[in-house]
């Protein structure tokens, strides 16, 4: 079997790569004491103190150097004599040299040292943005500002001490910070991060398990903003990679494609400004190694985990909605470099404002490793374009998005593969306008045509023997959708829409399989190891649905829907209704509960020709309930600002039969696998409780936690198996510090239950052609998933740098994957020993240590 270690993370040994990266970060600021202040934040006289013990002799007294007066900020220069100067000019003071070289603590002329002031920012937590109809208050003076258009302001002719400041701002959680020391003549920056409320009755939030992660601004009481993700530790820029840190979200240490709540992978609906992606992957070889779309041109991602609205259709586990950027005024120009990728991006304005564009472009640099990993090269790209005009029509955008992965090997003799040669080719077009009708009716329509096309080539395998293999397959979808809201008051919003596809797919699959090695599954039926379908496939969607939502009292909004969906491929009329609730139980806490009804079709294009399938399944029904708490504090005694509490429960009564390797997660042609199984439950049930904690100390360290405890079953026979990736206990903790010199320090680290593996051993069958022969050694699985993984656990870091030029700013960043370089275990390679009539098991394991870095200048 192919060992996936070497060969996916093929960077993962160019230490002299690496090595040169690292003294890169050297030159640029490694050398600078980054990673913690030496006097920021400790009381002057102290400061004052420890340069006297440097060598400078100096005199103060405690009429000029008060106790409440502290070091403002870091200072930027090195030698003491200079360090003096700067900790000094924020407090009105200077050294004067005096007999002897002593140094005379002073009133600078012109500074009046009884007089302070406090500058600042109100920020929208997570996006960065500033909140311009903000106020910020002095509790102890009763003092009162608003705050500047970009969320900046400044309280002078203070006196000189602590104070307590509070800011509060329309749909947003009030926030108090105390201790704020206001030194003589000092300016000191004091940043609010504001939490938008948990029930905003202008936008009607009542959904439950949704999570934003890229909101500007924000529209979800819990979210995580650009700053946030960009700062997470994920590989290769990949926003997909950030959410396994959310709860209910799994995915492997290889794969950026992810699940949610146990279920299967095509299950989560992956939208990008309103147009479905049916391949949104790169290095599909890779196990699906990386998303289509970089989070460097990302504006927002909101992550829905289930109970999602009617507009929303034909998959069952959840919905990931990506939007990109809008392009600002002016020109803006992005270029990056990493180890993985190079990437270069352009935006602006056009007409006077009434236009914009974006273009963007990605080329894979894993290629420039092939020194490392020998013949396999795999290489992908990706380009994205996006244009839009105001008219006297309505708001018409045009999109364009590219994608292509090629990977080639060509290895001979005793080699594991001798040819390979996959090609990946993704287009999409998609026409957008946004009109309104009146003052209160918005229509949205959008027209689109995708092509994905797969073309595997032929291999052969000396442990699998006599393999061949030849799969192309090409699919067409042509869509059409709209959608109608109708404002009539700021507590009724009714909407309703349809949408319309038609899927064409090809098909030419042939293998021949001759495996050397067999495991026998006693819970599966008999592999075919011959299979040949040629042909194609076509099918129609139309899907109409209607909501509306409604607010009473102040406290209660409800939203019904219903939706009606069409396959004529699979022949399946499907009608789901949907509920969801919203109490609110004060300024900051709310009630979310949720119900609704969900059916997933087999598409044309998921016909699984490489495991035998040749018909298919009619479309799978599931229901959600959840029922979710939320509660925001100003401040906690370990600095707690928002807690989650969400109980959900999914049950699927007719669900489709799937194909899973059963031991080695990762392969380049999992249908040949011998450890391929046919798995085809009764009912599967997803149930638990997840808990989701936020906080920050102070202005430079946030933190949060994620834990849930939950269960994925199938039930098989009348027996209740766990699924694949049931992990009964999961945690996940993120620390962030904004350290001196804008360098920032992420750490994620992850832990869950070991997922449920299914034990083999020895067996011997007869051919039943050849009964005179002697038995033949195979191997045997057990009962299914019924031991487990030990436990999988990992930390992950990222620190980076900014620097403001005066031609742009310049982004540096290294990424550490598995600090501490734990091997978890991942699966087995499947060995016969025909000599001692065993079987034997060889451990697989996830990749370990994985440092990458990169940099990235905007204009």
């Amino acid at each position: 079997m192919r060992s996936f270690g070497t060969s996916i993370w093929i960077v993962r040994r160019s230490w002299r790569r690496i090595g040169c990266g690292l003294l890169l970060a050297a030159l640029l600021g490694f050398a600078e004491p980054a990673f913690g202040a030496v006097y920021e934040g400790r009381p002057l006289a102290e400061a004052l103190l420890s340069l006297q013990k440097e060598g400078l002799a100096i005199v103060f007294t405690s009429e000029l150097v008060r106790p409440e007066m502290k070091v403002l900020s870091e200072p930027a220069a090195r030698e003491p004599r200079r360090v003096l100067d700067e900790i000094l000019a924020p407090h009105g003071l200077r050294a004067e040299e005096g007999i002897g070289g002593v140094l005379v603590i002073v009133a600078a002329p012109g500074e009046s040292p009884r007089e302070a002031s406090i500058e600042g920012a109100v920020l929208a937590r997570g996006s960065g943005r500033g909140l311009g109809d903000a106020v910020v208050r002095v509790i102890e003076r009763g003092l009162e500002t608003r705050v500047r258009e970009d969320g900046s302001f400044s309280l002078t002719a203070l006196e000189p001490g602590d104070y307590t400041l509070e800011a509060a701002a329309p749909g947003y959680l009030d926030q108090q910070v105390g201790g704020v020391a206001a030194g003589a003549g000092s300016s000191r920056p004091v940043v609010f991060r504001l939490h938008p409320q948990p029930y905003i009755e202008d936008e009607i939030v009542v959904r439950a398990s949704r999570l934003s992660l890229l909101d500007e601004p924000l529209k979800s009481s819990f979210s995580l903003g650009r700053e946030e993700i960009e700062s997470l530790p994920h590989l290769g820029g990949d926003i997909f990679r950030a959410t396994s840190l959310l709860p209910g979200v799994t995915a492997n240490d290889v794969t950026a494609q992810f699940s949610i709540h146990g279920g299967r992978r095509d299950e989560v609906k992956i939208v990008l400004d309103g147009q479905e992606l049916y391949g949104a992957f790169h290095l599909k070889d890779y196990d699906n190694a990386l998303s289509l779309v970089p989070a460097r041109i990302l504006a927002g991602a909101s992550l829905t985990t289930g109970a999602y609205p009617a507009s929303q259709g034909d998959r069952m586990s959840g919905v990931l909605d990506l939007r990109t950027v809008d392009p600002p005024d002016g020109r803006h120009l992005v270029l990056g470099v990493s180890v993985l990728d190079i990437l270069a991006s352009s935006s602006g304005r056009f007409s006077e404002g009434r236009g914009a564009w974006l273009a963007t472009g990605r080329r894979g640099s894993i290629d420039l490793a092939s020194d490392v990993i020998g013949d396999e090269d795999p290489r992908f790209w990706d380009a994205l374009g996006k244009v839009e005009l105001a008219t006297g029509l309505g708001l018409l955008t045009a999109h364009v998005l590219a994608a292509g992965d090629s990977l080639g090997v060509d290895k001979e003799g005793s080699e594991e593969f001798e040819r390979l040669d996959n090609e990946y080719r993704s287009t999409y077009g998609w026409l957008t306008h946004q009109a309104t009708r009146g003052d209160s009716l918005l229509v949205e329509t959008i027209g689109s045509w995708a092509r994905i096309e797969t073309d595997r080539g032929s291999s052969a395998s000396d442990e699998e023997a006599g393999y061949e293999l030849h799969d192309r397959r090409d699919l067409d979808v042509a869509s059409l959708s709209q959608t109608w809201s109708l404002e009539l008051g700021p507590r009724h919003l009714p909407r309703w829409g349809f949408e319309a596809r038609r899927y064409d797919a090809f098909f030419d699959y042939a293998k021949d399989l001759d495996p050397e090695v067999v495991v026998v599954a006693p819970f599966s039926p008999p592999r075919r190891t011959e299979h040949r379908f040629l042909g194609s496939l076509r099918g129609e969607h139309l899907g109409a649905w209607v909501s509306d939502r409604v607010s009473w009292l102040d406290r209660l909004t409800a939203e019904v829907g219903a939706r009606y969906d069409r396959h004529t491929a699979t022949d399946d009329t499907l009608l789901s209704p949907r509920v969801s609730l919203g109490w609110r139980l004060g300024e900051r806490s709310v009630v979310r509960a949720a119900w609704g009804r969900f059916y997933q079709s087999q598409r044309p294009y998921e016909l699984q020709v490489e495991d035998g399938e040749s018909v298919l399944w009619r479309a799978e029904r599931s229901e959600h309930r959840v029922l979710g708490y939320e509660r925001f504090w100003q401040s906690g005694r370990l600095g707690v600002e928002a807690l989650r509490v969400e109980l959900f429960d999914r049950e699927i009564e007719d669900p489709r039969a799937r194909y899973e390797s059963l031991l080695e997660p990762v392969n380049f042609f999992p249908e040949i696998e011998p450890d391929r199984v046919r798995i085809a439950p009764e009912r599967s049930t997803a149930r638990g409780i997840e808990i989701l904690l936020r906080g920050r100390r102070g202005a430079r360290f946030d933190w949060s936690l994620a834990c849930s405890h939950a269960r994925a079953e199938d039930r098989l026979s009348g027996d209740r198996v766990p699924r694949s990736l049931d992990q009964p206990d999961t945690v996940a903790l993120g620390l962030n510090f904004r350290l001196p010199r804008q360098w920032n320090l992420n750490l994620a680290w992850r832990y869950h239950t070991g997922w449920p593996t299914t034990p083999v051993e020895a067996g011997f069958v007869i051919d039943p052609e050849e009964p005179e022969e002697e038995p033949e050694l195979v191997a045997v699985f057990g009962r299914l998933n019924s031991e487990r993984l030990p436990a999988y656990h990992r930390l992950d870091l990222r620190a980076s740098r900014r620097w403001d030029l005066r031609s742009g700013r310049l982004t540096f960043f290294v990424d550490v994957q598995n600090v501490y370089n734990r091997r978890n275990l991942a699966g087995f390679d499947v060995t016969l020993d025909e000599d001692a009539g065993v079987v034997e098991l060889e451990e697989e394991r996830w990749p370990g240590l994985f440092p990458s870095l990169g940099i990235t200048w905007e204009l």
